[in-house]
């Protein structure tokens, strides 16, 4: 099998990964390149984005960008592949967005948690991963006595993650290359909290403070289960716009665990503001990007706290979105956990599937992979580089 990282070696987001055997040949994420990557560049890959279609499949991680992002660049005759949870969320979001490409999600193939996929020789199987992205994968590929696990995006501190370790060792075990982010291994992870240390604090927070607006990513569906298991058990209101409503709504009807089940979400309606004044609430937010919708309401409470929920780097520097920073105040608290593995979330992985070689993709800091102590060659590759194993 031949290994092209196509972008992704030396950057966070934009990943864009070929596995070709001999009669198959897939695509992992079609990533979208982070407002912060300048100069950004065009991708155009022979069979997938440009002339006739020469791809059995694009099997997509999860619906962040930038990872699936250039999803209206792949030939119509090139299936695409998503979890099936991760498709309808996506469909939300991008009907929202009035996206031209709809049609072209609608007919996305959907799979399930260790659901085998057959193609020519290869044989793909995703196993849900835990990450700020809902019904997110990792994929093990198989050929011809050969393991590839491409990781995609995960984390082991959300609360799910604990099962990521078990799962690897019940499904996956040795690995001839492992293909993983390394987010996290250019920024301090001392600090990371899991997503129930945070409940815990924002409990703190929504007993303390009556009325509470909290900016967060409306997909982030482990934040949102979080503010909304935090919340007091009588009395106060959580509430979010009609598009957030019919995402939960989405989650709760499809989800299994009790955890993801949104019964106290109510939409935000003026004729509920003197209620909202006598009984609290926490209210979910996001950027007023197109027209003013949550500023107004937010003006309407003088004495409220506003908790952001986002990482810091869109507030301020070259990652700096105007729409998040202009809506978020000076005096905001800061309440939030990234969906990236830590490094030492890393390195049990490596531990656990005890790979011959790991190729780093999707950060910025690719050799730190050569002091996580772990077995196993670490290969640099350059975007466009060949690997064949």
């Amino acid at each position: 099998m031949t290994i092209t990282i196509h972008r992704g070696t030396h950057q966070i987001g934009g990943c864009i990964t070929e596995i070709k055997s001999n009669h198959a040949r897939i695509i992992i994420d079609m990533g979208e390149e982070l407002p912060s990557s300048v100069p950004k560049t065009k991708i155009e890959i022979e069979g997938v984005t440009t002339s006739e279609a020469d791809c059995n499949g694009v099997f997509i991680t999860h619906y962040h960008g930038d990872h699936v992002g250039l999803y209206g660049e792949i030939l119509s005759d090139v299936p695409v592949f998503m979890g099936e949870l991760a498709k309808k969320i996506f469909l939300k979001l991008k009907t929202r967005c009035r996206d031209k490409n709809i049609a072209s999600i609608e007919r996305f193939t959907t799979f399930r948690q260790a659901q085998r996929i057959e193609i020519g020789d290869m044989v793909i199987t995703p196993l849900r991963v835990d990450h700020s992205a809902f019904d997110a994968y990792m994929f093990l590929i198989e050929c011809n006595g050969k393991k590839i696990l491409h990781t995609g995006d995960f984390r082991t501190h959300g609360f799910t993650g604990k099962a990521a370790l078990p799962t690897l060792e019940n499904w996956v075990k040795n690995v001839d290359v492992l293909i993983t982010e390394g987010t996290m291994l250019s920024r301090n992870d001392d600090a990371v909290i899991t997503e129930r240390e945070l409940q815990q604090q924002a409990r703190k927070l929504l007993k303390e403070n009556k009325y509470v607006f909290v900016m967060c990513s409306s997909t982030n569906i482990d934040r949102i289960a979080a503010l909304h298991k935090a919340m007091p058990p009588m009395g106060k209101y959580f509430l979010c716009d009609d598009y957030q409503k019919k995402v939960l709504d989405t989650v709760s009807q499809y989800a299994k665990s009790p955890l993801y089940k949104f019964e106290k979400v109510h939409t935000y309606g003026a004729n509920l503001l003197e209620k909202m004044r006598k009984q609290g609430f926490c209210m979910l937010v996001r950027s007023d990007s197109s027209r003013p919708y949550f500023k107004p309401i937010i003006e309407k409470f003088p004495d409220s706290l506003f908790v952001y929920s986002m990482w810091k780097g869109y507030l301020d520097g070259a990652t700096k979105i105007e729409a998040i920073s202009t809506m978020v105040p000076s005096d905001y608290v800061y309440l939030h956990t990234s969906g990236h593995a830590t490094r030492e979330a890393i390195r049990k992985v490596c531990e656990t599937v005890r790979p011959k070689t790991i190729i780093p993709i999707h950060g910025v800091m690719p050799e730190a992979f050569k002091d996580l102590g772990v077995d196993g060659e670490v290969k640099v590759l350059d975007d466009g580089e060949r690997f064949v194993i």
